[in-house]
């Protein structure tokens, strides 16, 4: 008989028996014991999961090979059922999948085979995989508290803190004998200098791109490398397997995060809850000051970016007015901007801010004749008012979700293999992404390379949202999905509204994200014979909604939906 050797240990596996405290220890036993009955095992038959939970199954590399290469052998040697896993349902399924290939099951430990046929054997099984359930409950508790005793007491809970060098602390014993206590902190003088550099440099206005940049060495911000860190490029954290080797702008964004610069040692019981700090001044690698800057421009950035179903918008404007880069005059093509103006009688006069065409503002009228001039104020809530009544409405959120939803059946209907196609394309440009990033670290990135970069991150966002909404369609939509689709939609379109009014910087995104393009403003008269502007463009979303699209006319409502001809 062919015979498979099967292995596991938990890192917080406390197991009660010595036998399962090392995966080596299994493996030579389990050998030992096939050998005995007069089997054989191959290499390639002995199957282990280093460090694995017991809890999980999905990214259990050594099971799952097991599992899909069960036609190759006889039996499974393993020590004992809490080998396989500590959850009873999983437990259940993988051993269904063992003993339907005709597999049989041995444990060492007792010199027993699995019995699993008749309704009391896997009532048995069933217990037993309840005891290991509960056992590993127990050790997960137990070493939850083990560390945040320690965490109270300002001490290392686990893992390495860049900034930081572990410091394994010893004390004897009743004995005499020298054992490890517990690891604690202590200041990397060179980690801590980059940290600061990263503080400061954020703090003066500089972005997460631009800082990785500068630490990758990056010729173009050598001005930067030697202001805030001496010149010298400094290696990047988690250097060899775990690490790429370059510096990353999601490393640069936690680290400014990071409270634990502070001298509180942060701890989590619970993803739920708020974290244990504990304070430890000897610990602080940033000033107050610092901190408290770099944590006012993050939380300042955080609130000017709109955040949809999970999703980033894109990078806010940092321009103050509403319409400013959304406006083009109509007679000349040019910028429609801010134009500066009094008001008021003569001692009390008050500044006020008009829009008007820079062209003919700056260079008169020969360039061109549009002088025009509309108060900001008026304006904007013109263009506001005429979205909230053509663009965010019911009838035109409820008309989107069910023509999205339609198109999406339809289509893949029509290519059923269309999210294999994605998932392909997904590998792709990961793959493309990762030999990129990996040339900016090796120094040989021109300058075309962020574009590169840019537009696969915008492909992949594109694919990983069609991926998600394609996920729920190969049995079609319920009536209960689409009632969720429905609320979904009208809440955001009410959090648009919302944003559209109190939040400028939020407010451009969605115009940006709504408008097709810039509107046109032509000098027209309003109903009471004033000179005004009247808006012209269309939106992304008008096709959907119209048989022709959104359009304005001379009127202050703004747009309204043209005719088909």
């Amino acid at each position: 008989m062919k015979a498979a050797i099967y292995a596991r240990k938990s890192t917080d596996d406390n197991d009660k028996h010595e036998d399962n405290k090392s995966v080596t220890r299994q493996r030579e036993r389990a050998i030992a014991y096939a050998e005995a009955k007069g089997w054989t095992v191959d290499a390639e038959h002995i199957f282990e999961d280093d460090g694995i939970s017991g809890f999980e199954f999905k990214k259990r590399p050594g099971l799952i090979r097991l599992l899909t290469h069960l036609k190759q052998f006889d039996v499974i040697v393993m020590s004992e059922l809490s080998r396989l896993g500590r959850e009873q349902g999983q437990n259940a399924q993988a051993l269904a999948s063992i003993i339907a290939k005709g597999v049989k099951v041995y444990f060492y430990l007792t010199d027993e085979e699995l019995k699993y046929e008749t309704a009391v054997d896997k009532f048995m099984v069933n217990a037993v995989s309840f005891a290991a359930e509960l056992e590993r409950e127990k050790a997960a508790q137990r070493s939850l508290d083990a560390l945040e005793r320690k965490a109270r007491k300002g001490y290392n809970a686990g893992g390495a803190c860049y900034g930081y060098d572990n410091l394994p602390i010893f004390s004897t014993n009743s004995k005499g004998e020298s054992t490890k206590s517990h690891t604690d902190y202590r200041i990397n003088p060179a980690e801590s200098a980059v940290i600061n550099g990263i503080f400061r440099m954020y703090a003066a206005g500089t972005g997460h791109t631009t800082i990785a940049w500068t630490l990758n060495g990056n010729a173009e911000y050598a001005a930067h490398l030697k202001r805030h860190f001496g010149g010298i490029a400094p290696p990047s954290p988690k250097q060899g397997k775990r690490g790429s080797g370059s510096w990353a702008p999601s490393s640069i964004r936690s680290i400014l995060y990071n409270v634990r610069y502070t001298g509180k040692v942060p701890f989590r019981a619970k993803k739920q809850e708020p974290p244990i700090l504990t304070d430890r001044p000897d610990l602080r690698i940033i000033d107050e000051a610092l901190w408290t800057q770099v944590q006012t421009r993050l939380k300042a950035v955080a609130t000017n970016y709109v955040r949809d179903g999970g999703h980033w918008w894109g990078r806010p404007s940092t321009e103050k007015y509403l319409l400013t880069g959304n406006l083009k005059c109509g007679v000349c093509g040019g910028n429609i901007t801010i134009i500066g103006g009094q008001s008021g009688q003569k001692g009390k006069r008050k500044a006020i801010s008009y829009y008007g065409c820079a062209r003919h503002h700056t260079r008169g009228h020969t360039v061109c004749t549009n002088d025009t001039r509309v108060r900001l104020e008026r304006l904007e809530a013109r263009v506001i008012e005429a979205l909230e009544k053509t663009v965010l409405v019911p009838a035109a959120a409820l008309y989107v979700v069910e023509t999205a939803m339609t198109l999406a059946e339809q289509q893949l209907k029509q290519n059923p293999g269309r999210p294999r196609e994605i998932e392909a394309e997904l590998k792709k440009l990961r793959r493309e992404l990762k030999h990129l990033t990996a040339a900016i670290a090796e120094g040989k990135a021109p300058k075309s390379l962020l574009t590169e970069i840019a537009s696969r991150e915008a492909r992949i966002e594109a694919l990983l949202q069609e991926q998600e909404e394609l996920a729920h369609l190969p049995g079609g939509l319920t009536d209960l999905d689409r009632a969720r689709l429905r609320k979904s939609m009208l809440t955001r379109m009410d959090r648009l509204k919302e944003l559209l009014r109190t939040n400028t910087a939020c407010a451009r995104q969605v115009l940006q994200k709504t408008l097709s393009g810039p509107l046109r403003c032509l000098p027209a008269l309003d109903p009471d014979g004033r000179k005004t502007l009247a808006l012209e463009g269309t939106t992304r979303l008008g096709p959907l909604l119209e048989p022709e699209f959104y359009t304005s006319r001379a009127s202050p409502r703004g747009f309204e939906p043209r005719s088909p001809p």
